[in-house]
C-alpha cells in the first residue's frame, strides 16, 4: 500500500478531498459508501483470516454491497468521522476553509465553511500510481483494480482521467475481465500461486467486483447522472463530451467580485491568487496547452470574467469554473 495507507484510506484521500466537513452532498455520500466498500474488499481480499470460503465470494460481496446501499445517515456519519479523524491525526489530511466560502455570497455574509484537503504529495502519489498502472501496458494489481472500481462508483473518474484515457480504461478493464485473457494477464493462476483460493484467479475476482454497483437505487443514479450532465455542459469547454462513466459534480463554481475593467488576464489571475491565498488556499498557475489554469489545493479551475447584477447594480468579477477531464 502507498506510504502504508490501506485501500480504504487511499480511497478516502482521493474521494473526500475538497468535500465539506459539515454538509452532506451526493458526492460526499458516494465517497462514504466507497470507503465502506473499500473496507469490505480489504476484509474479503487482503485479510487472510476473514476471506470468504471457496465458492461464496460473489454471494458475500453482493450481500455486503446491499448493506452498503442500505446504510443510514447516522452510520455514514460514523464512517466519515472515524476515517477523517485517523487521516487528520496522521497528517494525510487537514481541515481547511472551504473554497465555496470564497464566493461573494458567502464571504460578504461572513459565513465560515470548512472542507477536507488531502496532503498534495500523498494525493498525487496515489493518483499517479493508479494512472500509470492502468494506462500503461503490463499487469494490473488487485489494489489498482479495486481503486478504479471505487473511483468509478463514486464519480471521481472525471477528476483524474481525460476522456480519451477513460476509453482506454474501459477497454483495459473489459480485457482484464475476459476469461480468455486471464492466463496472459495473470500467469500465476496456472501455477496455483498467489491468494491460494480455489481455481479462481485475481482476474476472476476483479471481474466480479467490476460488475457491482453501490449506488443507492438505479432511478436515483439516473437522475443524478442527468443532473450532472446538465451542470457539466454549463462549462463551455466541455460541451458535447461523451461521458463514459457516471459523473457527480464534486466541486462548485464560485464568483469573486473585483474590478476587471481595464485589467489584463495576467492581472486578474494574480488578484485571484492573492485573494485565495489570504483565505488559506494553496494556489499556483499551471500551463495546459495554450491556456493557464489555477491549481487550487488539489484541483484545477479556469477563470472566466463575469458581471452579475445585484438589485440591478452590475458587479464585476471573475468566476472560477472547475475543470473536469
Amino acid at each position: 500500500m502507498k506510504k502504508g495507507y490501506t485501500l480504504s484510506q487511499q480511497f478516502a484521500l482521493i474521494s473526500l478531498d475538497g468535500q465539506s466537513c459539515t454538509h452532506r452532498s451526493a458526492a460526499k455520500s458516494a465517497a462514504v459508501r466507497g470507503i465502506k466498500a473499500a473496507e469490505l474488499l480489504e476484509k474479503m481480499l487482503f485479510d487472510e483470516e476473514n476471506q470468504p470460503e471457496d465458492g461464496t465470494f460473489l454471494k458475500e460481496l453482493e450481500a455486503g454491497i446491499t448493506a452498503i446501499r442500505d446504510m443510514t445517515k447516522k452510520e455514514m456519519d460514523v464512517i466519515e468521522k472515524e476515517m477523517t479523524g485517523l487521516l487528520v491525526a496522521d497528517g494525510g489530511m487537514e481541515i481547511v476553509p472551504d473554497l465555496l466560502g470564497c464566493d461573494m455570497n458567502y464571504y460578504t455574509a461572513g459565513v465560515s465553511m470548512k472542507s477536507y484537503r488531502s496532503d498534495r504529495e500523498i494525493y498525487t502519489s496515489i493518483v499517479e500510481s493508479v494512472r500509470a498502472e492502468i494506462l500503461e501496458e503490463g499487469p494490473v494489481t488487485m489494489e489498482c483494480a479495486c481503486l478504479l472500481w471505487l473511483i468509478r462508483e463514486s464519480g471521481c473518474m472525471h477528476d483524474i482521467f481525460l476522456v480519451r484515457e477513460q476509453e482506454r480504461i474501459r477497454e483495459r478493464m473489459i480485457t482484464l475481465c475476459t476469461k480468455e485473457n486471464q492466463d496472459k494477464e495473470n500467469p500465476r493462476a496456472e501455477e496455483g500461486e498467489g491468494s491460494g483460493r480455489q481455481d479462481l484467479t485475481d482476474m476472476d475476482y476483479i471481474g466480479m467486483i467490476w460488475k457491482q454497483e453501490f449506488h443507492v437505487g438505479r432511478e436515483q443514479v439516473i437522475k443524478s447522472y442527468l443532473r450532472g450532465k446538465r451542470k457539466l455542459f454549463q462549462n463551455p469547454y466541455l460541451e458535447g463530451v461523451n461521458l463514459l462513466f457516471p459523473f457527480l459534480d464534486r466541486r462548485q463554481a464560485i464568483f469573486v467580485d473585483f474590478v476587471i475593467f481595464g485589467t489584463k488576464v495576467k492581472d486578474r489571475r494574480q488578484m485571484m491568487m492573492d485573494f485565495l491565498s489570504k483565505r488559506g488556499h494553496s494556489v499556483e498557475e499551471v500551463k495546459n496547452g495554450t491556456e493557464t489554469l489555477l491549481r487550487i489545493d488539489n484541483m484545477y479551475y479556469r477563470m472566466w470574467p463575469k458581471t452579475v447584477s445585484c438589485g440591478r447594480v452590475p458587479i464585476q468579477g471573475v468566476s472560477l469554473l472547475p475543470v473536469y477531464q
